[in-house]
C-alpha cells in the first residue's frame, strides 16, 4: 500500500463522517424535537431520549455483525485447515455483534426524565439517579458529541447529560432558561434546532 492509496481511503473515511453528521443535523432540525416516550416517574414535565432510529440501526447491525460473524466461525471450525486467526476473527466479530445489541438496549433504556424540581437521569446500565434541581451548580458543553450537548454538573462530578440529537433536547435547554436562570448556559449547547 503506498500514500497514496492511504490518503484516498483517509479522504473517504473523513468525507464520510463530515456528510453523515451534516445529514443527520440537518434531518433532526426539521423532526419533531419532543420525545414520545411515556413517563415512568409522577409530574414529569417531558422526557429526553435517543431517537428510535438510532436504536433500530444499532440493533440492525449488531445482528447482521452476529450472523456474519457466525458464518466465518462456522467456516473456521470446520476446516481443520483454516488459520487459527480465521476463528478468532469469527468470534471476535461474534462478540462485537453481541456488544452492538447490548448498546441499542442500553440506548433504549438511556433518558432523562424532568419534573419541575428534579431530574431523573435513567443510564444505560446503572440504576436511575435522581437529581435535585438544586444541586446542579454548572451546566458545560457535551464535546464528546459531533451533534453537541449539554452535562449537568454538581461540583466537577458529571451528574447527567444530553446530546443535542436526542428528542426532548430543547426543551431541556429552555428548562434550564426558566427553572435555573441563574445558572449560565453556554453557547455551545444551544439546540441544534437554533443553530
Amino acid at each position: 500500500m503506498n500514500f497514496s492509496t492511504t490518503a484516498v481511503s483517509v479522504g473517504v473515511a473523513v468525507a464520510a463522517m463530515v456528510i453523515v453528521t451534516l445529514a443527520v443535523s440537518a434531518g433532526i432540525r426539521r423532526s419533531p424535537s419532543t420525545a414520545t416516550y411515556k413517563a415512568t416517574k409522577a409530574n414529569v414535565l417531558f422526557v429526553v431520549s435517543t431517537r428510535r432510529w438510532q436504536r433500530v440501526l444499532i440493533r440492525t447491525v449488531g445482528i447482521a455483525v452476529v450472523a456474519l460473524g457466525a458464518v466465518i466461525a462456522l467456516v473456521a471450525f470446520t476446516r481443520p485447515a483454516s488459520p487459527p486467526a480465521m476463528r478468532i476473527a469469527g468470534v471476535a466479530t461474534v462478540v462485537g455483534g453481541i456488544l452492538l445489541i447490548l448498546l441499542a438496549k442500553g440506548m433504549h433504556r438511556l433518558r432523562l426524565e424532568v419534573t419541575p424540581d428534579t431530574i431523573w437521569s435513567f443510564p444505560m446500565i446503572a440504576a436511575p439517579r435522581e437529581i435535585p434541581l438544586a444541586e446542579i451548580t454548572a451546566l458545560a458543553p457535551h464535546i464528546m458529541s459531533n451533534y453537541g450537548g449539554i452535562l449537568g454538573k454538581t461540583g466537577s462530578k458529571t451528574r447527567f447529560y444530553a446530546t443535542g440529537i436526542m428528542l426532548g433536547y430543547p426543551q431541556l435547554i429552555e428548562y434550564f432558561r426558566q427553572y435555573r436562570p441563574d445558572l449560565p448556559i453556554p453557547d455551545a449547547v444551544r439546540p441544534l434546532q437554533e443553530r
